[in-house]
């Protein structure tokens, strides 16, 4: 149980340093002093990140363990995180770009980060390979993935939250340099999550 906690807030830490269109509203907002409304960003982005992983978990979950299908999904999960890893670790530089977005309609703005969230297809890259990691670690014991994830989606939320919180404190270091390095850190873990489940699953 102890190992799928750990492994949840490590899979929660590695899509925290994603810089999608999610983050820089959350960062946008907290910088102009909207922390609710940030908050509402995020709790729109952690329903669409639960969706995702039970609708990914349940196609997974009716594939049988031995068939060539179940197979092919984990060397096409393995792939992606590879592929994910790469884009983050070769990107020339990460730059801050604001999103507008109406901050006096909260429900807008979780609406806003819902969609956002749910059409943005790294996204579900991301959770597919995650969800074929934890099946394949867990022999997919169906209490330990959930473990895994409840934790995950957990550290996921937190992070968003207290992106917009800390954004005025931490504004003299968010700068490109910042950005490129931690982009590129969570690229080298998601390298070696894909090879891990291409190669050994």
């Amino acid at each position: 149980m102890f190992e799928a906690i750990g492994q949840g807030i490590l899979t929660g830490l590695v899509l925290a340093t994603f810089f999608g269109p999610i983050f820089f509203a959350v960062i946008d907002l907290g910088l102009k002093g909207n922390v609710k409304g940030a908050a509402y960003i995020a709790f729109g982005t952690f329903i669409s990140d639960i969706l995702w992983v039970l609708l990914i978990y349940l196609l997974a979950n009716q594939v049988d363990k031995d068939s060539m299908l179940l197979q092919v999904m984990y060397v096409a999960g393995g792939l992606v995180l590879l592929l994910l890893g790469l884009q983050n670790l070769l990107k020339a530089k990460v730059t801050e770009t604001h999103t507008s977005m109406n901050q006096k309609d909260m429900w807008g703005l979780f609406g806003k980060g819902f969609l956002i969230n749910s059409t943005n297809p790294n996204v579900f890259f991301f959770w597919f390979g995650a969800v074929m990691v934890a099946v394949h670690k867990y022999a997919n014991q169906s209490q330990l993935v959930l473990i895994h994830f409840i934790t995950a989606l957990a550290v996921v939320f937190s992070t968003d939250f207290l992106k917009g919180y800390a954004a005025s404190l931490l504004r003299p270091y968010i700068k490109p340099n910042t950005l490129t390095y931690l982009s590129r850190l969570s690229g080298l873990i998601l390298i070696y999550f894909g090879l891990k489940l291409m190669l050994f699953h």
